[in-house]
């Protein structure tokens, strides 16, 4: 059973998609959360959910932040000490996407931009958060992507920065062991925006399990990594993603 009943989590990238059905989630379990993204209407309407769904009414601190900005990162984590006074849960859900080409005369902008938010940012919250977890004998889960363990020649830059993220959270786990456990959920296709049917049809067929993951399926796997269901659990890369690893490379040429 999934216990986070009082836990302080921050989960951060919460806007939408993963971020947001890992609070939902966690409200519903009863605890108390920190919410962070870019869009302010939208963490409003997720901090509303939340506390609708929360047994205890508990209401999400609420922090508009760009974790493009170091001292974004700084402050979300400050405001959230502020109220909570400690915390037992960091998930790092924050993340850019890219399609940064060498033709494009900027791309090492955008290749900053990428290795900032899906990596030194995480290692930010992280060192910023071991003293209250050490005491907490909390957890840390880094959402990642099967792009650190596949190569995706148009999306290097963020399979890069995912490759880097991983090892981070494997060296973390040694590092910050026995007080802290430390976790990756690695997703495959998640269906966080509209996609048009026929694509949908495709990436379907693709996969072994012929579905494509809702966010509250990640969610849920972050809730069992962050439980006492998992005690035994830390380095783990734990793959989410409808069998695409091991699908039969002839199937899916052909499939339809």
């Amino acid at each position: 059973m999934i216990d986070l009943d009082n836990k302080v989590a921050l989960i951060t990238g919460s806007s939408d998609g993963i971020g947001a059905a890992t609070a939902l989630l966690f409200s519903s379990l009863g605890a108390k959360v920190a919410i962070v993204g870019r869009d302010q209407s939208k963490l409003d309407k997720v901090a509303a959910e939340c506390e609708s769904k929360s047994p205890h009414h508990y209401k999400p601190v609420v922090i508009k932040a760009d974790f493009v900005r170091d001292e974004d990162v700084i402050r979300t984590f400050e405001e959230t000490i502020s109220v909570y006074k400690t915390l037992d849960i960091l998930v790092n859900s924050a993340s850019l996407s890219s399609g940064a080409d060498f033709a494009d005369p900027n791309y090492l902008d955008e290749y900053d931009r990428v290795m900032q938010v899906n990596a030194r940012s995480i290692v930010r919250l992280t060192e910023l958060s071991v003293p209250f977890l050490t005491k907490s004998k909390g957890n840390i889960v880094n959402v990642s992507a099967i792009n650190s363990l596949t190569a995706n020649p148009s999306h290097w830059v963020y399979g890069m920065s995912k490759a880097a993220l991983d090892m981070f959270t494997k060296s973390m786990a040694g590092k910050l062991a026995p007080n802290i456990r430390v976790n990756s959920v690695n997703p495959g296709a998640v269906h966080t925006q509209p996609i048009e049917p026929s694509m949908l049809e495709k990436y379907i067929a693709m996969k072994p399990l012929k579905r494509i993951a809702e966010p509250m399926n990640i969610a849920n796997l972050i809730a069992f990594l962050t439980s006492d269901a998992s005690r035994n659990m830390t380095g783990s890369i734990a793959v989410s993603d409808s069998g695409f690893l091991v699908a039969d490379p002839y199937k899916m040429l052909t499939a339809k």
